[in-house]
């Protein structure tokens, strides 16, 4: 029998149940840890991107969410890490938007899924948006996303 891996989402897409999200906002932390919990997720929190990276490397979680905005290594660069070493589903999220901006620098989500985030997902969303989010950036189709439409 072959070994399973942490992140062979496509041999094993039930298994898949481990999430670590770096995001300096406590609150906005802990509710993405009670709306998984409901969904039998995992969830490892880190506020600062160094210690996200690092959590990320200890539990070999399935999928990474990271805020762009945080103090010290901000989420681009985090996201840049992370890619660099692995292939794990990257969620960007950010609440932070310019109003009536046409440039294309300034689409900051834009810019980290061309960094290598999976997806991205605006700030604030909702609990079925979160798991929908996840489900997309791991290739399955939720429940949850059928139940939207």
């Amino acid at each position: 029998m072959a070994a399973l891996h942490p992140h062979d989402t496509e041999r094993m897409p039930h298994l898949v149940k481990a999430t670590t999200v770096i995001d300096d906002d406590a609150c906005v932390s802990t509710a993405i840890r009670a709306i998984l919990a409901r969904h039998q997720y995992d969830t490892v929190l880190a506020s600062r991107a160094h210690a996200g990276i690092h959590a990320f490397q200890a539990s070999q979680c399935d999928v990474v969410m990271v805020d762009l905005f945080m103090p010290g290594m901000n989420g681009l660069d985090t996201i840049t890490r992370i890619r660099s070493r692995s292939a794990v589903p990257i969620i960007a999220m950010s609440g932070f938007r310019l109003r009536n901006s046409l440039d294309p620098d300034q689409d900051f989500l834009g810019m980290a899924l061309l960094r290598g985030a999976t997806i991205s997902l605006r700030k604030p969303f909702s609990p079925p948006q979160l798991v929908v989010a996840i489900d997309r950036s791991l290739g399955l189709t939720s429940s949850t996303e059928k139940a939207m439409q």
